[in-house]
């Protein structure tokens, strides 16, 4: 992983190239998105449908299964195998990650049954944003001014029993470094949220790493950081991704243990960035 100076100085690059696709690749990618349509039509009408005579009487699991199909299945289609180390900490209402592609939606919801907190660009992305939108997406401005208006509406979703997932580096990077974590959102557990008999105190962070099994393309392949397009970016994914995505549950962290919302921010960042590093080395 790059070293610390870098991780903290780090620009997003003007990168938008797509590696050479051949014509045999071409052919797998107009298969796959032949694939990767109807299914996403027909679970998304089936998931609406279910959502809307479900969630009036509470039963969201059935709500979840069709989330968690619908990501395994997309995950498997675009080459990619999911591999999950650890358990989810059910003394955990929040969970933190690092961020490095939209497919990371994937792979949390493949295991988590979550809302997700996102920046409200995504909302006006063609196709992710309508996707992100019915899965109850808390979409915010990242705005220092508007904080405690996002925080109050996240606070609301816990003490529902809503599990929330944000990914505190604000944005999306190669995967090749953690960057810092803003502590903003970690200020929830400081806040006395009480919830199913119990104060919320403890965050589970979440660390993704993407190996790319193709030698003819960089680490960094599955990243989707700075002005990349989305679609060219769909586009090398559907022809050319050959992959594993790991998702590692740590333990979490008891925010009792830290003086402030910054302490545990830093100690969320040092967790993931120490096994992202790890894992860089060793593979």
């Amino acid at each position: 992983m790059k070293n610390l100076e870098e991780k903290y100085t780090w620009e997003k690059e003007n990168v938008d190239e797509i590696p050479p696709i051949g014509f045999f690749h071409v052919l797998k990618g107009l298969l796959r998105l032949l694939v990767f349509l109807p299914l996403t039509v027909f679970l998304v009408i089936i998931f609406l449908i279910f959502k809307a005579i479900l969630k009036p009487l509470n039963l969201n699991y059935p709500v979840f299964l069709i989330r968690k199909s619908w990501s395994v299945l997309i995950l498997r289609l675009f080459g990619l195998k999911l591999k999950v180390i650890g358990k989810q900490s059910y003394n955990s209402t929040i969970f933190v990650s690092n961020h490095i592609s939209w497919t990371d939606i994937l792979v949390i919801q493949s295991v988590l049954d979550i809302i997700f907190v996102a920046k409200s660009d995504v909302k006006k992305m063609p196709g992710l944003g309508f996707l992100a939108g019915i899965a109850n997406t808390v979409f915010i401005d990242r705005n220092p001014q508007k904080i405690s208006k996002d925080s109050l509406i996240l606070k609301k979703k816990i003490e529902k029993g809503e599990l929330i997932c944000f990914f505190p580096e604000g944005t999306s990077t190669d995967g090749l470094r953690v960057l810092k974590f803003k502590s903003g959102f970690f200020q929830l557990l400081f806040d006395g949220i009480y919830n199913q008999n119990k104060y919320i105190k403890k965050v589970q962070p979440l660390s993704i790493y993407y190996k790319v099994h193709n030698k003819n393309l960089s680490k960094d392949f599955y990243g989707w950081w700075g002005s990349m397009s989305i679609i060219s970016h769909i586009t090398k994914i559907l022809c050319l991704s050959s992959g594993s995505v790991e998702l590692k549950f740590h333990d979490s962290l008891n925010s009792e243990e830290f003086n402030d919302r910054k302490e545990i921010a830093l100690a969320a960042e040092n967790t993931i960035a120490k096994y992202i590093s790890f894992q860089l080395s060793n593979n």
